[in-house]
C-alpha cells in the first residue's frame, strides 16, 4: 500500500510564511484572542440538554504537567462550560496507545475522539475508515489561526482527517551545567560532537539519552545527519518515492558512515535499545545523561514541577550539530506536523464530538494554553507572554529562524510496512556492528517493497 504524498513537503516559502506568522502573532497580543468565544466554538452551554458522556483516547498519561495538563485543562473549561458533557479520558504512554488504538481500530471501537500521528499511522486509520474526513475551510481563520502548510501529514487523496496540535521540530536538550561542571563544550559541529562522547565517556556520565526501545528516533536522527552532509531536505524522501536509491547517493553512505562512529563511540546510555521513551527523559531530567535527542513537544520540561528546580534551571536546547565537508546549515530544520486529534467515525455522539474537537482547537483554547504553560509550541498561532521559559525563547528562535523543512519524517513518508521495515534495520544497526552499507542495503530493500 503506497499513501498519498501531497501532505509531505514544505517549501521553504511556507517555512518563512510560518516564521513570520509567529513573529506576527508574538507582537500582538490580540491576535489569538480575536476568535469566536470558547463557548460558542464548543457548543451551547447546555446546562439543560442530554446528558452525554464522550470517549477520548490520549497519548499524554501524565495529567499534572506538560502537554497532558494543557489537555486536561481544556477538557475541564469544556465540561465546565457545558455541564450536560461528560469526558471520559483513556491516557495511555506513547508505545501502549499506539497498540491499543491498532485494537480499536480493528475492533471498530466507538471512540468520539482520538489523538493520531499523521503519516503513515493516520494513513493506516484512514484506510479503515476509522477517523472521520473533516473540511478544511471551517478551520481558517482568526478563530483558529492555524499556521501554512501544517495540514500535510493529516491529508490524503486531498482529504483532511484530522488537525495538528504542535509544530514539531527536532533539537538537542541539554544540561547546561553537566557541561559546565565538566568543562565540555556543547557541540555545534559533527567533529565536536565525537569530542563530547568521549569528555563525558571519561566522566562515566552519558554523553545522550535515547528512547532505542522505540526505534523511530533513530529515523528522525538519520534523517537529520542525511541532511548536513545533502543540504537537501528532499533527497531522502525522495530516496522513499524511489527517484533517487539510498544505495548510491554518497550523502546517504556518509551519514551511515557517522551514525556508526556514534553509535561504535558509544553515544547513546547503556542498554539504550530496551530504554523507552519515559526512560530515556528520566536520566535526562535526573542528570545521568548530558544530552537529549528529541522535539519541541517537550518544552514542558522546564516548567514541570515535578523536576528538579536545578534541572529545569539548567535545561537549554540546541541547534542539531553540521556537518564541516556538509552542505546543510544549522537552521535547516527536520520539522513536521506529527500529532493531533482526528474524530472517530464510530462515534456514538458525533455532533457532540464535533463540537468538541472545534473547542480545542479555539485559538484561545490548545494554542493559547499549550504555550502559556510551557507545554509545547503550537501549529497555530500564539502570543509570547513575557513570561517564557529559556526553553520556549529558545525553541521559538529555532522555528523562526528556520531556512528549510522537510515538512514530514522520512519514516512516516511511505506506507506503514515501509515504516516497520525501516524502523527494524534502524534497529538491528544500532544493536549491533552491522556495517553502514548493510544498513542501507537494508533501507533500499523497505522502499522497493512498500
Amino acid at each position: 500500500m503506497v499513501i498519498s504524498k501531497k501532505w509531505a513537503r514544505a517549501s521553504i516559502s511556507a517555512v518563512v510564511l510560518a516564521a513570520v506568522t509567529v513573529l506576527s502573532a508574538c507582537g500582538n497580543s490580540n491576535n489569538a484572542g480575536n476568535g469566536a468565544s470558547p463557548t460558542a466554538t464548543g457548543g451551547n452551554a447546555a446546562s439543560g440538554g442530554e446528558q452525554v458522556t464522550l470517549r477520548f483516547f490520549s497519548n499524554l498519561p501524565d495529567r499534572k504537567s506538560g502537554q497532558g495538563l494543557a489537555e486536561q485543562m481544556i477538557i475541564d473549561n469544556y465540561v465546565k462550560e457545558n455541564p450536560n458533557v461528560k469526558i471520559d479520558v483513556e491516557a495511555l504512554a506513547e508505545e501502549p496507545f499506539k497498540n491499543k488504538l491498532k485494537a480499536y481500530m480493528a475492533s471498530n471501537e466507538p471512540l468520539d475522539i482520538t489523538m493520531v500521528h499523521g503519516g503513515a499511522e493516520l494513513n493506516t486509520l484512514v484506510q479503515a475508515g476509522y477517523v472521520k474526513e473533516i473540511d478544511p475551510k471551517a478551520y481558517e481563520g482568526e478563530q483558529f489561526n492555524f499556521l501554512p502548510g501544517v495540514y500535510k501529514s493529516f491529508t490524503f487523496g486531498d482529504k483532511l482527517y484530522g488537525l495538528p496540535r504542535n509544530s514539531d521540530y527536532e533539537v538537542i536538550y541539554y544540561n547546561k551545567k553537566l557541561f559546565d561542571d565538566n568543562g565540555v563544550k556543547v557541540p555545534t559541529t559533527f567533529t565536536e560532537l565525537l569530542a563530547t562522547i568521549k569528555a563525558f565517556r571519561d566522566k562515566n556520565i552519558a554523553p545522550m539519552s535515547i528512547n532505542g526501545k522505540d526505534l523511530w528516533s533513530f529515523g528522525l536522527m538519520f534523517q537529520n545527519v542525511v541532511q548536513r552532509y545533502s543540504g537537501d531536505q528532499n533527497l531522502i524522501l525522495d530516496a522513499v518515492d524511489k527517484k533517487k536509491k539510498f544505495t548510491d547517493d554518497e550523502s546517504f553512505l556518509k551519514a551511515a558512515q557517522y551514525m556508526a562512529q556514534l553509535r561504535d563511540q558509544k553515544l547513546f546510555q547503556d542498554a539504550f535499545m530496551t530504554a523507552d521513551y519515559g526512560a530515556s527523559q528520566n536520566l535526562f531530567s535526573q542528570g545521568k545523561a548530558a544530552m537529549w535527542y528529541m522535539g519541541s513537544w517537550e518544552a514542558g520540561m522546564a516548567t514541570n514541577a515535578s523536576l528538579s528546580e536545578d534541572f529545569r534551571k539548567n535545561l537549554n536546547a540546541a541547534y542539531f550539530p553540521i556537518a564541516e565537508d556538509g552542505k546543510g546549515v544549522a537552521t535547516d530544520l527536520i520539522a513536521w506536523n506529527g500529532g493531533g486529534y482526528a474524530l472517530v467515525n464510530s462515534s456514538k455522539h458525533p455532533e457532540e464530538a464535533k463540537k468538541f474537537f472545534d473547542y480545542i482547537f479555539n485559538a484561545k483554547q490548545w494554542p493559547k494554553i499549550a504555550w502559556d504553560t510551557g507545554a509545547a509550541v503550537p501549529a497555530q498561532k500564539y502570543d509570547l507572554t513575557g513570561n517564557e521559559s529559556e526553553v520556549q525563547k529558545q525553541l521559538t528562535d529555532v522555528l523562526v529562524k528556520a531556512t528549510s523543512t522537510p515538512g514530514a519524517s522520512f519514516i512516516d513518508y511511505g506506507s506503514p510496512k515501509f515504516k516497520d521495515d525501516v524502523q527494524n534495520a534502524l534497529g538491528k544497526f544500532f544493536s549491533s556492528k552491522e556495517k553502514p552499507e548493510e544498513l542501507l542495503a537494508a533501507l533500499q530493500a523497505a522502499a522497493d517493497s512498500q
